[in-house]
């Protein structure tokens, strides 16, 4: 304020409040810190019900913290309706670094047309830290920032999933495209959500460059060479409009072919008619143009063939 003559101005006197517990619900919860920078391990030790990790915010996208900076909001996860403390005991400015993700378990870089970059880790369940059991609850991320927002996380909402038996999705947003994936320290079989846009291998070290803005959501699994041919029963069953098929190939296969009959055996689609290597494989079928009935699914290759029914109800 600058005055062109002495005046005496008087305002409301300011309560300085003592750093207080902060009140918490149980799950997300959001809180900043006092003058000092705690560390996020000070900080859980004497926060027991705090789960997980402490996010921020970096401007583009939620990140770890390892410090509460005053001035800056984080998000925190408390198991139960409790306070939050902040510690007596501050470290100003310390760092202090915690393995959260460990050196064995694979990665999925995914970086988008501006070079903003997430990391989605892939627990190994056969190393030793998968052995020693991993709660894949501590890894989950805050919720879902506003529309428009760079976000990249598992279906799940965690960083963090196993991918050895089971099949995980991706969520996209906030991305421009084209998009490159990176797989490092394990191999995996990308898809679309139909399995017809987008259906890969990656091994270790290797990439993919997706161009087509309409694939916001990935499919992901660990790439398990099965024991044997199979193909299995269409989920769900009955179903309107949309059934998803999965089989097996247990070797490098020449052309692959995966086709619909009505109960008049005429062909009504096809869904792969191309060479497969060896893995698992997943592909949607929209029956929105056909009529209800019952419909079979045959798979055939060179050394295999199966067939099973299935029900469109509309």
């Amino acid at each position: 304020m600058k005055n062109t003559i002495e005046e005496t101005y008087n305002y409301p006197a300011i309560q300085i409040v003592l750093h207080t517990p902060i009140p918490a619900v149980s799950g997300w919860n959001m809180i900043g810190g006092y003058e000092n920078s705690p560390t996020i391990t000070s900080l859980k030790a004497a926060n027991p019900q705090i789960t997980g990790n402490v996010f921020g915010f970096n401007g583009v996208q939620y990140e770890a913290a390892t410090n509460l900076v005053p001035g800056y909001g984080y998000w925190v996860k408390v198991t139960s309706d409790d306070d939050i403390v902040i510690p007596d005991v501050l470290s100003k400015g310390s760092v202090e670094v915690v393995e959260l993700f460990k050196e064995d378990w694979g990665r999925i870089v995914i970086t988008d047309a501006r070079g903003i970059s997430t990391t989605l880790y892939a627990v190994n369940g056969d190393s030793p830290s998968g052995r020693a059991g991993v709660d894949l609850n501590n890894y989950e991320l805050p919720p879902l920032p506003p529309a428009g927002n760079f976000d990249i996380r598992f279906g799940s909402g965690r960083i963090a999933e196993n991918l050895n038996n089971s099949l995980q999705t991706i969520e996209m947003s906030g991305i421009v495209y084209p998009v490159t994936v990176r797989v490092e320290g394990m191999d995996i079989r990308m898809q679309d959500v139909t399995g017809s846009a987008l259906n890969v291998s990656l091994k270790s070290g290797e990439d993919v460059v997706i161009s087509d803005a309409t694939i916001q959501r990935l499919r992901v699994t660990g790439e398990v060479i099965p024991a044997e041919y199979s193909l299995e029963q269409n989920y769900p069953n009955p179903f309107n409009p949309s059934t998803v098929i999965e089989f097996s190939l247990p070797e490098n296969v020449g052309i692959v072919k995966l086709s619909i009959y009505n109960a008049l055996g005429e062909k009504v689609a096809e869904l792969v008619n191309t060479a497969l290597t060896a893995g698992k494989y997943q592909y949607q079928w929209n029956a929105s143009n056909v009529a209800t009935g019952i419909y079979i699914y045959e798979l055939r290759t060179d050394n295999f063939v199966s067939m099973k029914k299935m029900i469109l109800l509309k």
